[in-house]
């Protein structure tokens, strides 16, 4: 064997792709403290993913489904909430999977159907889709170079490979307090509160990523007075996230999920309940990534020797992509009763398919929506239907397997008719794909025996190229230098045409 050169090649590879679906059924009982359920209005789901455990052949999931549960009470006829957390697990089996990868995964609620049982217990299923993109970080050692005494040409090529430095995740905590106008009734009771994370800066620096960003605050509320209110506020957030080996070069990948909102009353110093304490925890993934140009030897041989190079093909991951867009799904609603006020909107956008057309992600799916309201009798009623919607998101030409998520960005409404309403719903897609190559690398070269040679050998050849050949090709057929080809016929590049005739410096 030759005396070869070699260098590990870092790269993060797909190995595996999963779309799971699981139903988690449960009956609520309505806790002893709160009212009878007359009327159920609707239920506000949000899913997030706990623990990831990834073993030989399976993949487990550990989750959590968290509700709120709006309805009527059936002492009085008013507007009532619970909050209710139930635990799943899911589990994928498959011989393929590899223990050493880690899960890039996208979790959400595509279905949710609930009915009364009794004025005590509801019964609900739901059904969770999990997106699930398994990835390994692997080395190979590869050929780079060999020793001056065999003179080896090579033929390298330019690659672009991603691998991972690190990853981590931390839970912040935001909170802060909000005050009603002066002028306005204290509040009785807290509604519902919708929350929506929105990352504006990652910076990594040595060891640390630090992150960014502010979590939007809707809170609805019912006044001492019978009326409904809104109270909106941002919190900012700013933290850092610890990833051992992380460098100011490399990238960074965020993934934020809400895991538990708490809304409190307080009293100001009159004794109302005038001041809501709102506190926010989410969990935020980094990823830390490190993208590097390399150029590698694809192929070789030796003009003095014969070689022989042992070549191997990887599917690698080139790098992370990340595309997003906006836009507006408009609907009017026809309500079965006549509308005093507008109250609130439960919306679910669930994903029905999607397909790439060109450089164009096409996403098909369906808003579920409940529509809370208030008759024009006074009485708090709700309106379930379905919206289809379609659109896209530009991602180029790139190819590899992609997580696609969608989340309601903003609703709005405009009151058309005492039955009609228009509805606004500003929709944020997101898709992270992977960019696959696959590249062709020498793992080590090989000393052959000569083949057996022409009796009749010439001191000067004269060839001439043929379709899609290159000079490459035509010096490794003739075992010449490429860098001797080209001087001999004057060149001023390497390239050439069909027909061109060309002088192989032929040894003696």
């Amino acid at each position: 064997m030759p005396q070869v050169y070699k260098d590990i090649l870092e790269f993060d590879f797909v190995s595996g792709t999963y779309d799971t679906q699981l139903l988690v059924e449960s009956d609520i009982i309505i806790p002893e403290n709160e009212p009878d359920v007359l009327v159920l209005l609707a239920l506000n789901p949000r899913t997030y993913i706990n623990e990831v455990f990834v073993t030989e052949g399976k993949v487990q999931f550990e989750g959590k489904l968290a509700l709120d549960i709006l309805y009527l009470g059936e002492k009085n006829g008013e507007l009532e909430r619970i909050e209710k957390e139930i635990d799943y697990s899911h589990v994928i089996e498959d011989e393929g999977i590899d223990k050493r990868s880690r899960c890039i995964l996208v979790a959400n609620v595509e279905n949710i159907d609930y009915k009364l049982v009794n004025s005590r217990k509801i019964s609900m299923r739901a059904v969770i889709k999990i997106q699930c993109r398994l990835v390994v970080s692997d080395k190979k050692e590869v050929v780079i170079g060999a020793e001056d005494s065999i003179k080896v040409e090579s033929l390298k090529k330019k690659v672009k490979l991603m691998h991972t430095v690190g990853q981590n995740s931390v839970e912040v905590f935001v909170k802060d307090k909000i005050k009603v106008p002066d002028g306005e009734a204290p509040i009785q009771k807290v509604i519902k509160t919708d929350v929506a994370v929105k990352p504006e800066e990652i910076k990594v620096t040595d060891n640390k990523v630090i992150v960014q960003g502010s979590v939007q605050c809707n809170i609805l509320y019912i006044s001492q007075e019978g009326t409904f209110g809104n109270l909106e506020t941002d919190l900012n957030y700013a933290n850092f996230v610890d990833i051992p080996g992380a460098l100011s070069y490399m990238s960074a990948k965020t993934q934020e999920e809400v895991v538990d909102i708490i809304t409190t009353m307080l009293e100001d110093e009159k004794g109302e309940n005038t001041i809501l304490d709102i506190e926010v925890t989410i969990r935020v993934k980094v990823q830390v990534l490190e993208t590097e140009d390399r150029e590698l030897p694809v192929d070789a041989y030796g003009t003095k020797a014969y070689i022989q190079p042992i070549k191997e093909n990887l599917t690698v991951i080139e790098k992370l992509e990340s595309f997003k867009s906006q836009f507006v799904v408009k609907t009017n609603v026809e309500l079965p009763s006549y509308l005093k006020r507008f109250i609130d909107v439960v919306v679910i956008p669930v994903i029905s398919d999607y397909s790439v057309d060109v450089d164009k992600l096409v996403i098909e799916g369906i808003l579920d929506y409940t529509i809370l309201y208030l008759s024009e009798e006074g009485s708090v009623k709700s309106y379930r239907d379905e919206y289809p919607f379609k659109t896209f998101v530009e991602i180029s030409q790139v190819k590899g397997p992609m997580l696609v998520d969608i989340k309601i960005s903003h609703v709005s409404y405009e009151i058309i008719a005492m039955k009609e309403i228009e509805l606004k719903f500003a929709i944020d897609n997101t898709v992270d794909l992977l960019a696959e190559k696959e590249i062709e690398v020498i793992v080590d070269l090989k000393e052959i025996e000569a083949p057996r040679e022409i009796d009749n050998k010439h001191s000067i050849v004269v060839y001439m190229v043929q379709k899609a050949e290159t000079l490459w090709d035509i010096a490794k057929r003739y075992r010449v230098s490429l860098e001797e080809l080209i001087s001999t016929n004057g060149l001023e590049e390497d390239k050439v045409s069909e027909g061109m005739k060309l002088i192989i410096p032929m040894e003696e």
